[in-house]
């Protein structure tokens, strides 16, 4: 694994640790509210959920969409918290593999009450 990699893959672990498992108040989870809001995310989360880690491109050939789409589509669900993406060397370059975050994700809509 080379240093460039290494770093890459920090960022990403450094990430996943610091998501928050809950909200709140409603205005906190706009972001995974939106990642939650596509089809196509959601068919990208309830595959990882079923077959476990899988790399973007296999993700993408398995939902017919582009490798472009399923970059966009992955980081909106890696920012929400939702998946995260660990870079790993691969016969042809680098490849992100994604899990889904199965971890609870709590709700509190009577925060968003409060002044």
């Amino acid at each position: 694994m080379n240093i460039k990699m290494c770093k890459v893959q920090r960022k990403y672990e450094r990430r996943a640790i610091q998501m928050k498992r809950s909200i709140q108040n409603l205005r906190e989870g706009i972001q995974v509210f939106k990642a939650l809001a596509c089809e196509t995310r959601i068919a990208i989360l309830v595959l990882l959920m079923r077959k476990g880690p899988m790399n973007m491109t296999d993700i993408a050939e398995l939902l017919k969409i582009t490798g472009g789409a399923i970059t966009g589509h992955c980081k909106d669900l890696y920012e929400a918290g939702l998946i995260t993406i660990e870079t790993r060397g691969g016969k042809h370059g680098l490849q992100k593999i994604c899990s889904a975050v199965t971890d609870p994700l709590a709700i509190d809509v009577k925060g968003s009450m409060k002044p």
